[in-house]
């Protein structure tokens, strides 16, 4: 995604020459990405622009230094300087720009977190930050502006190793791949195995990323070899292997692939039929590279039909790409799967530039779209976010808007920035370019900027003083509330396989969350995933004035249903199965279904799933003994988080006082909240709409009490209550508890 179409003059013919039909490849993958990221549900897929890109990456890349390498003039800190060039100018560029504009419009917190992200991309490890952020209450990653450059860091820290691998792997003249080739095959191994383990770390890390770079890598020296021996008789592999280490390697991979495929529980689910085909494409091709190894006949007859094969190579490979943006889905990426756009992408750049699609690929406006490709993905996501911040009820057709912006920034900037730098050229005009301590000091500038805005919190003196308020905000640690390790778990705490049900010890909670009957005493439960959780404040207060004693099951992504949902967490099976045993022997009085439907519904489960799966539950909790049962509907959620979409409302609009309601929910919301109130009547159990009460046709509530100097927010992030909106709710709704 940073190779450009060319490098910078060194003398030679070579360092201009530019394939058109790479630079129209490159078109297709920055505009599948930028489709994916504005218009979701029409590329589902898209993401993979940035594998392709990638591919491409190594292959230039590779091919560059191979090339030196053969003509003794490598250099590695002229390949540095050549990368510095070419990276810095327009990353500096935006990360400024970036830095500016949320200064204008982001509050206290998230600028300063987005002081954290300028600071890690001005380093190229935003990647790795990235990685130690996720978690269940990390800000959601359609609000980090920054948030596409994991992919930088990526492709930079590749860069960081490569060049000293194939100097140290080469001999004299001839340039050795062995390294990267190996580092390569570890990796895709590593790919297939882990994606199902850790997904965060492999989506982020190279060393689940470092084959799809590899990968170029390799067909760049196959490239140039085959080159080479076109006035030659001999024919070869393509580049020297040992044939026990290709074989070794070969054997394990399809031992792995048939592991992982044998060890599925799906089968027959589009992501699965997608994973279980890149298992199968990964073992065909190591039993190909072995057959190629071995069989110098069969390389021959190969050759011989060389222009049909790239022809063929050339089809397949775009189609391969086609497939892989339209139906693949994001889930357990990268894996197996990622084989489909990685070997598409090897299949057309390994054809003729005049071969089939490639042609094709080769005329306008692909062609400009691939040479403003870098800037254009540094561009574009920031653009989308922010008009997204300051547009939340924007329509799908708006979304055009941000994009058509974004490519004529990226054309600005490779007008007047990139090429004056790179080249020493305006338009017509040439100059000398600048020194590469001026191009670095730029980068230094838009990482000071960032630690200033970490060291001063988000600068909050930068806001007038009635906004201060509102932009350092920060809502009350949910650990103090909810019981969080004790009584409410994360999606990611796993079940200990050494617990076992005994009618005298809860296996999932403490002892504080599962008290025993009491005679006269009413038994709450309080049953559901966070949505339960942050009910509990107001519960205990309940507890102050009433006796009453509450049971608390709550955990992160587990609903309080008998029927599982898709991708709910992988201990909520487990924990489900607990709850359900523990029922009969605790009897409580009422238990309280609580769960995030809205968050539910239209992602991971339809209306309909949700309203079957609550009757069978509210079902199988009568059969169980004649109790209370009360449901609480959905609630209201916030684009970003209450606080930080009421800060962009108010300076919008230039306001010194918070409205007391703002925001409108969604229309899935209410059309839930209905059906689910109509199920609830009609099994005759109570139900609460969070809802009707916190919201009306002029908008949701935002503040509790309005006589204490810090804001009283209701929510403390998108979609959560403060302990104040917990009581608020729990305190002046009827619950039917007694």
């Amino acid at each position: 995604m940073t190779e450009g179409g060319s490098s910078e003059s060194t003398g030679t013919t070579r360092d201009h020459v530019v394939r058109g039909d790479i630079e129209g490849l490159r078109a297709l993958a920055v505009v599948s990405v930028l489709i994916n990221h504005a218009f979701p549900n029409a590329l589902p897929g898209g993401f993979v622009g940035v594998d392709i890109f990638f591919v491409i990456s190594g292959y230039l890349i590779g091919r560059h230094l191979l090339q030196d390498i053969q003509e003794n003039r490598f250099s590695i800190l002229g390949f540095y300087a050549k990368r510095v060039r070419r990276i810095f100018p327009a990353l500096a560029l935006v990360l400024i720009a970036v830095w500016g504009v949320g200064w204008l419009v982001l509050s206290a917190s998230e600028f300063s977190t987005l002081g954290q992200h300028i600071v890690a991309s001005a380093f190229f490890s935003n990647n790795i930050l990235l990685w130690s952020e996720s978690g269940y209450f990390d800000v959601a990653a359609l609000d980090k502006p920054l948030l596409h450059l994991w992919s930088l860091g990526i492709e930079e820290q590749f860069y960081l190793l490569v060049p000293a691998m194939l100097w140290f792997g080469s001999k004299g003249s001839s340039g050795s791949i062995r390294w990267v080739a190996r580092l390569g095959a570890l990796s895709l191994l590593a790919t297939i195995i882990l994606s199902n383990f850790d997904y965060v770390a492999s989506f982020y890390l190279l060393h689940t990323r470092f084959w799809e770079l590899a990968a170029g890598v390799v067909l760049a020296q196959a490239e140039l070899r085959r080159h080479a021996r076109r006035s030659s008789s001999d024919i070869g592999y393509p580049f020297p292997a040992n044939v026990r280490e290709v074989a070794v390697f070969a054997g394990v991979t399809v031992l792995f692939c048939t592991v992982v495929l044998g060890s599925s529980e799906q089968r027959w689910e589009w992501d699965a039929v997608f994973r279980d085909g890149g298992l199968i494409l990964a073992s065909v091709i190591a039993v190909l590279a072995v057959l190629c190894l071995r069989r110098g006949g069969l390389q021959q007859r190969l050759l011989n039909h060389a222009a049909h094969l790239a022809n063929a190579s050339s089809v397949v490979g775009i189609i391969l790409i086609c497939v892989s943006a339209v139906a693949l889905s994001s889930s357990y990426w990268p894996g197996a799967q990622t084989l489909f756009p990685v070997i598409g992408t090897a299949m057309v750049i390994a054809a003729t530039p005049t071969a089939g699609v490639n042609a094709v690929l080769s005329r306008q406006p692909l062609a400009f779209i691939g040479g403003i490709s870098y800037p254009l993905y540094l561009w574009h996501w920031p653009v989308i976010v922010f008009w997204r911040l300051l547009n939340p009820v924007a329509s799908g057709i708006e979304m055009a808007i941000p994009l058509v912006a974004a490519v004529a920034l990226a054309w600005l900037t490779k007008a007047l920035l990139e090429d004056p730098v790179r080249f020493g050229k305006l338009g017509s005009s040439s100059f000398p370019r600048l020194q590469i301590r001026s191009v670095i000091v730029g980068l230094l500038l838009a990482a000071a900027l960032g630690s200033l805005a970490v060291a001063t919190r988000g600068l909050p003196s930068r806001l007038p003083p009635q906004l201060q308020a509102i932009a350092t905000w920060s809502g009350s640690d949910p650990g103090i509330g909810w019981r969080i390790g004790r009584c409410y778990y994360s999606p990611n705490t796993p079940v200990s396989p050494n617990t076992h049900f005994s009618p005298n010890t809860p296996v999932e909670f403490s002892d504080e969350c599962t008290p025993r009957k009491r005679p006269g005493v009413p038994l709450v439960l309080l049953w559901g995933d966070s949505h339960a959780a942050h009910l509990y404040p107001g519960l205990a207060k309940l507890q102050a004035t009433h006796e009453i004693d509450i049971i608390q099951w709550t955990a992160g992504l587990c609903p309080p249903t008998v029927v599982p949902f898709a991708n709910e967490a992988a201990a909520c099976r487990a924990r489900r199965a607990t709850a359900l045993k523990m029922l009969a022997h605790l009897n409580p009085d009422t238990v309280l279904l609580a769960g995030a439907w809205e968050l539910y519904v239209g992602k991971t489960q339809s209306e309909a799933e949700i309203i079957r799966a609550l009757s069978e539950t509210i079902r199988l909790l009568r059969k169980d003994g004649d109790r209370e049962i009360v449901v609480v509907g959905p609630g209201p959620t916030w684009n970003t988080s209450l606080a930080s979409d009421l800060f962009r409302f108010m300076v919008a609009r230039r306001m010194d006082k918070i409205p007391e309601r703002y925001g409108h929910p969604f229309e899935t919301a209410w059309h839930l909240d209905a059906a689910m109130a109509d199920e609830a009547h009609e099994l005759g159990v109570h139900y609460v709409s969070v809802l009707n009460y916190f919201c009306n046709e002029s908008g949701c509530r935002t503040v509790g009490d309005k006589t204490i100097p810090k804001p009283d927010l209701l929510y403390f992030d998108s979609n959560h209550l403060t302990v104040s909106g917990s009581e608020d709710l729990i305190m002046h709704s009827d619950l039917h508890l007694f």
